[in-house]
């Protein structure tokens, strides 16, 4: 078993392999400026319900509804991804990234989408400019869904019509730069450790073998000659 290195040992590693360790510190130091100096990301969500009814409270009156909402809300998520709705955003003043999702109930690769409703979400590192391209957005999935049942030929009175459900308001997002600080600072011990360890492991075993070198180096035999 190896036993375990002291203080006294450690600081004398670090001292022989100083400039590794220097490297490594102003790494991590230059990592951590930049966490401390990069702004909190903001972002607004809410669910956009699609309904042919023309209140919160008769929802369910659309039930038999379902699989053509269905259809609604996946194509408007299509159609907001195109460059030409992004490109109508961007001109109205949304500069905020959005994401608009239909509420998938299993995965990916086999997608459930159970229920005429999709998550609408807009990030930035400015408040304002989460809040003002979030509803950017829901003005452009308005004038997108009437436009097109205008064109189809539907009436007024059977369109379909979208709610917003648990809008969150711009937020900031989750996460402590104290706690991503306090796992770079562990993770530059460590690195710290291991660069000098792996130095001194590797500079103690070129010099074992240059030991081993002149041990088997032959001995030159020193004869004396006579004068005749």
């Amino acid at each position: 078993m190896e036993r375990s290195m002291t203080f006294r040992e450690l600081a004398g590693l670090m001292r022989r392999h100083l400039l590794a360790v220097t490297v490594v510190l102003i790494t991590v130091g230059a990592a951590g400026y930049d966490i401390r100096s990069t702004p909190p990301m903001y972002s607004e969500g809410a669910t956009v319900v699609f309904t042919v009814a023309r209140s919160l409270a008769r929802l369910d009156s659309s039930g038999q509804l379902a699989t053509p909402l269905i259809a609604t809300e996946v194509m408007m998520a299509q159609v907001l991804m195109s460059p030409v709705a992004q490109g109508q955003v961007r001109a109205a003043g949304g500069t905020a990234q959005f994401e608009f999702v239909p509420v998938n109930l299993y995965s990916m690769q086999y997608p459930d989408y159970a229920e005429p409703s999709a998550t609408l979400t807009t990030t930035s590192q400015r408040p304002a400019s989460v809040r003002r391209t979030f509803l950017v957005v829901l003005r452009v999935i308005g004038q997108r869904l009437k436009s097109i049942q205008a064109q189809a030929g539907v009436s007024s009175r059977h369109r379909i019509r979208t709610f917003l459900v648990g809008d969150t308001g711009p937020v900031s997002q989750p996460g402590s730069p104290a706690r991503v600080l306090a796992g770079l600072a562990l993770l530059a011990i460590v690195a710290v450790f291991m660069v000098v360890n792996f130095l001194d492991r590797r500079t103690g075993g070129t010099a074992m073998r240059r030991q081993a070198g002149l041990r088997r180096r032959p001995a030159v035999r020193m004869t004396a000659t006579r004068d005749r």
